[in-house]
């Protein structure tokens, strides 16, 4: 006698979030999601279907360096921002390393998706999840780039090496001064100086969607009218109204405990009055 829906957001429906997009200036037909390819939206369009209101379609959240092929995070070398070079394919920075997630993807998003992760040798001394066997099976498969030298890595790119180089040169300049007169980034700890170097390919991919059905507190599902729908409950990235535009990192873990907890009482509270 009582529909918890916790199903999930719309993040592989990219019909459905190009419909609803008021986010972002442009999500492409082909972009890929960091999540399961079974988050398509179908517990939002269940609700729809028992007359459900919705909330806060249009925003969704991209993770801005996911592997450009699958949307997956941990692919190439991941490392804290102040560690790294963000370049675009004409081998220019183009925004602040250290900024935020939604500036991020949108600047990349400006500068036509995909961009690359310039690091040296000692990236390797603060990468994530990697080890010198995982990074030269993805050099071998193509999917991170190695080389002697700034010019060969540019020329693997398929990057005017000059520019390239004046780009790395600036950057390796602002480190030593501790400022960047071009973003503003002033968290600095690795230079690119060291060989081998290496690129990863990034592009942004959907994350999270903070829209769908709207609730109460107590995790009832309301009607266009603001009226609970009687039997019918949500919890998690299915419900909508919880992150506004730009989710905080982790949030989403408190998201589902606290609302997964409080649907399960109150169905319980609403059966026994």
């Amino acid at each position: 006698q009582a529909v918890i829906l916790t199903t999930g957001g719309f993040g592989a429906n990219t019909k459905m979030l190009k419909a609803y997009n008021t986010y972002w200036t442009d999500i492409d037909d082909d972009i890929k999601t960091s999540n399961s390819p079974a988050i398509t939206g179908d517990g939002i369009i269940l609700g729809q279907s028992a007359g459900a209101d919705l909330t806060g379609m249009g925003f969704s959240q991209m993770m801005p360096v996911s592997d450009p092929e699958t949307g997956a995070l941990f692919t190439g070398l991941q490392v804290p921002p102040q560690n790294f070079v963000m370049v675009n394919t004409s081998g220019k920075r183009f925004v602040n390393e250290y900024g935020s997630r939604d500036r991020l993807t949108q600047a990349a998003i400006d500068n036509g998706g995909l961009f690359y992760l310039i690091a040296d040798e000692h990236i390797k001394n603060t990468a994530y999840n990697t080890s010198q066997e995982k990074i030269d099976r993805q050099v071998e498969n193509g999917t991170l780039y190695r080389a002697d030298t700034l010019e060969d890595l540019a020329k693997q790119l398929s990057i005017d090496p000059e520019t390239f180089v004046t780009t790395i040169n600036n950057y390796n300049t602002y480190v030593d001064q501790g400022e960047d007169p071009e973003f503003g980034k002033d968290v600095f700890d690795l230079k690119v100086v060291t060989a081998p170097f290496y690129a990863t390919p990034r592009k942004p991919a959907v994350h999270h969607t903070m829209g769908g059905l709207k609730i109460d507190t107590k995790t009832h599902v309301l009607d266009q009218s603001g009226k609970i729908i009687s039997g019918l409950y949500a919890a998690g990235e299915v419900a909508g109204g919880i992150h506004a535009g730009n989710r905080l990192g982790g949030n989403s873990l408190t998201d589902i405990f606290t609302f997964g907890r409080i649907a399960g009482k109150t169905v319980v509270a609403d059966k026994l009055t």
